[in-house]
C-alpha cells in the first residue's frame, strides 16, 4: 500500500544512516523528497518503525554540504528502506530544497 504523501525525485545525494539498535550504514539516496527519503543500502535488514537519524550529503568531499534530519523507518526491502522525516534542521530543509529545485 503506497503511504507517500508527495512525490520524490532521484537524487545524487549520499547518506549515513545512525540507528541506536543496528549501528552506522551508508547509502545512497535513490530518491527524496522534504517528507521522506528511501536509502539503497542492499543487505541491511532495518525494521519498520524504528527511529534513525539520516545525515544527508550533496557532495562527498565537501564536509559543509551535510545536514541530519531524524526519522522512522517505514518501508524496508531487499535493495534499502524508506524513511520518514519526523524532525530536520534549518540547513538540511534548505538542503533538500536545492537539491529538489535543481531536478
Amino acid at each position: 500500500m503506497e503511504q507517500r504523501k508527495g512525490a520524490r525525485c532521484a537524487t545524487d545525494l549520499h547518506a549515513v544512516v545512525s540507528c541506536p539498535r543496528f549501528g552506522l550504514f551508508r547509502g545512497a539516496v535513490e530518491n527524496v523528497s522534504l517528507k521522506g527519503v528511501y536509502v539503497r543500502t542492499r543487505n541491511v535488514n532495518m525494521c519498520v518503525n524504528v527511529p534513525v537519524t539520516v545525515t544527508l550529503q550533496a557532495d562527498a568531499d565537501d564536509p559543509d554540504s551535510c545536514c541530519e534530519a531524524s526519522g522512522i523507518v517505514v518501508h524496508q526491502d531487499l535493495d534499502g528502506f524508506g524513511v520518514r522525516f519526523t524532525d530536520m534542521d534549518a540547513r538540511c530543509q534548505r538542503l533538500l530544497e536545492r537539491s529538489l529545485a535543481d531536478m
